[in-house]
């Protein structure tokens, strides 16, 4: 297929979203679809990028200090909306996949499809939330008139990364748009043999990992009280949180109980060394703090390196692939400190624990979260809205 993929965030961008249109990208193209990316960048310019063609458009980055670092505005430059259309006509695109719903570059793309007449994909893998009650539901009525009017009405498909993404858009945009639901799940960033060849040391007891930006969605609050209550019977063990740094509660927390030496906040790193971070630690912990909780690119990479992973995801989450309480992953399925101690502290004592959970979770993510099987599931979502795209302009 002729496939052009639309979102706002590409590397060099070191998000969630980015890696997954760099190495969903990649794929597509290994399995032999021509596959062409249109993103946002500081300047307008179409480069060869890690063996893909990138096409970026002028935006301007709206600051929101301690909100969205990469929030960027790209459809209030006139020539934008041309220049995405030119680029889907002149590639002979079969169908659009725009990634992520919520960025103002969906409205070019839709634009784009409509002229062209093909259809429009949406991957969805965020969701729109605060912990606030009132800002929640301001960003949920946001969602409902933005989104819910002008984005996902022209989506032919949506597909949702997992159960809880799909929650979410039945929750906020009703059940009638189920029908247009496709569920399929993601993979790690980068090439995963690479992951694969770590053979990991489970008698280190030297720190807990986290990743993911510090933000209210993602506040590790109840994790450092959790760390607090474990430090005294393991007077050795770090905790390490590494990410951009929008809410700085955690930080304050740990200073107020006096662990503020044993917790770090290294900030945002290059994925590299996230890498040799994950692959050191003792335990990766994964939490959302908000009503709908996921589990990041970071999670399946510490999971793929064989770092026993505590989590509080639905153990659904995958939907078909269901995740084993202390068998993939250890669950910790609500924010109470006391009970994230006890979990943790299940794996911190039993190096046997630590070693079954650890290979359980890689044999997980090798099967059910690889980029060859996500490609398969995409191309055959993409390939069917095609065709019934195809039937409709010919009658």
């Amino acid at each position: 297929m002729k496939i052009i993929l639309i979102g706002g965030m590409f590397p060099p961008m070191q998000t969630g979203t980015a890696f997954y249109m760099l190495n969903l990208a990649r794929k597509l193209q290994q399995h032999g679809h021509h596959v062409e990316i249109i993103t946002l960048g500081e300047k307008e310019g179409k480069e060869e990028e890690q063996g893909l063609t990138v096409h970026r458009l002028p935006a301007f980055r709206l600051p929101m200090k301690g909100f969205f670092k990469h929030f960027k505005i790209a459809s209030f430059y006139p020539g934008n909306w041309s220049k995405t259309h030119r680029i889907v006509r002149h590639s002979g695109a079969e169908v659009i996949l725009l990634v992520n719903h919520y960025l103002d570059i969906a409205f070019p793309a839709i634009l784009a499809a409509r002229r062209e007449r093909i259809p429009l994909v949406c991957s969805i893998g965020t969701q729109l939330q605060s912990l606030n009650p009132r800002r929640n539901k301001i960003l949920n009525l946001l969602d409902r008139m933005i989104v819910g009017s002008f984005v996902l009405p022209f989506c032919d498909r949506i597909i949702a990364w997992d159960m809880q993404i799909r929650q979410y858009l039945l929750d906020v945009q009703g059940a009638k748009i189920d029908r247009k639901i496709d569920i399929v799940n993601y993979g790690v960033n980068g090439e995963p043999e690479r992951l694969l060849a770590h053979r990991h040391d489970y008698t280190r007891t030297e720190y807990i990992i986290c990743v993911g930006a510090v933000s209210e969605q993602r506040s590790f609050v109840p994790l450092v009280r959790a760390f607090a209550l474990l430090t005294s019977r393991y007077p050795n063990l770090k905790l390490r949180i590494i990410g951009h740094v929008y809410y700085d509660a955690a930080i304050r927390l740990a200073a107020d109980l006096g662990v503020a030496e044993r917790v770090e906040f290294p900030g945002e790193m290059p994925h590299d060394q996230v890498l040799t971070a994950l692959g050191g630690a003792t335990l990766f912990y994964s939490s959302l703090t908000g009503q709908y909780v996921g589990m990041g690119t970071a999670t399946i990479e510490a999971m793929l390196l064989g770092v026993p992973t505590v989590v509080n995801t639905p153990l659904d989450l995958f939907g078909t692939h269901i995740l084993g309480d202390y068998q993939h992953v250890v669950q910790s399925s609500n924010n109470d400190p006391v009970a994230i101690a006890a979990r943790l502290a299940d794996l911190l004592q039993d190096v046997a624990l630590r070693e079954r959970v650890g290979s359980g979770g890689r044999d997980f993510v090798a099967n059910y979260l690889n980029w060859d099987l996500v490609a398969c599931d995409i191309v055959e979502v993409l390939s069917k809205a095609a065709k019934k795209s195809d039937a409709a302009t010919k009658t």
